[in-house]
């Protein structure tokens, strides 16, 4: 999320003058230092602060506020984000399953917590979490919402999980990928099927993808959402393109530790 936060967010954030962002998930904080370079009046973190304690990190910063909670909880009517609140952004990393993202999208939009024009961004809307669920905390998910799932890695192109190795595989991640109620992009189309015309969407498609989401409002046609979709047909090929020069730099240095062993 920090890539994007730096390269597409904070330059938006200038540009519209927004003063009020909530973070769901902000982990150790990585991401909110930059977006704390902003002239923000009001940052809102939840994060139920399993990673790092948020609340002594920015405890010298006026302008922060950590809701030391789970995302459902915080964001409900009778929650601590208080009746009123509206926000010119939010910022959805935290637990990457349908459940947990259909539900922050439609208390969000219930709570009108998102002012006109404003945007939420979502992370990891492309392979691995797209179409498959991820449970940090899998008790805090209803019985029938929740996929089978176990602590093992996952394979582009696999749809079950790695028997050994694969991404991410110090995680409950869901069996199987694909399907109705799975994974995060799962949840955004879902929701945005409900809201026909009142949100527009795209996706920033590598380093896991991000979700843009824009409330239509009086702004007119949208020109922030698509300022950022130009950006990212600029910045996409050439991050692949970088990554493809390293996958070939780490098989060269591989390749030529192995013909030193052989000699």
């Amino acid at each position: 999320m920090r890539t994007f936060v730096r390269h597409y967010i904070v330059p938006l954030a200038r540009r519209r003058g927004w003063i009020s962002i909530c973070e769901i998930g902000a982990r150790t904080g990585t991401s909110t230092d930059y977006l704390l370079k902003l002239p923000t009046t009001s940052h809102t973190i939840i994060d139920p602060c399993i990673d790092d304690d948020l609340q002594a990190k920015y405890s010298a910063d006026s302008r922060v506020r950590v809701v030391r909670s789970n995302s459902l909880d915080a964001l409900a009517d009778n929650g601590r984000i208080e009746p009123g609140t509206v926000f010119d952004s939010i910022l959805i990393d935290g637990d990457h399953n349908w459940y947990t993202v259909y539900n922050e999208l439609r208390l969000i939009d219930e709570r009108g917590l998102l002012r006109p024009g404003g945007f939420v961004f979502l992370h990891d809307v492309d392979w691995p979490y797209a179409r498959r669920d991820l449970y940090y905390q899998p008790d805090t998910i209803p019985a029938q919402f929740r996929h089978p799932f176990a602590q093992k890695g996952m394979i582009r192109g696999q749809r079950g999980l790695a028997e050994s190795g694969g991404l991410n595989e110090e995680l409950m991640n869901a069996l199987e990928e694909g399907g109705p109620r799975n994974g995060v992009l799962t949840a955004i189309e879902e929701f945005l099927a409900l809201h026909p015309g009142k949100y527009r969407f795209f996706r920033i498609r590598y380093q896991w993808g991000l979700g843009v989401l824009e409330l239509r409002g009086a702004r007119g046609p949208g020109i922030g959402l698509w300022a950022l979709r130009a950006k990212a047909l600029v910045h996409s090929p050439l991050w692949r393109l970088g990554q493809r020069v390293k996958a070939g730099m780490r098989a060269a240095r591989r390749l030529g530790q192995g013909s030193g062993s052989a000699g």
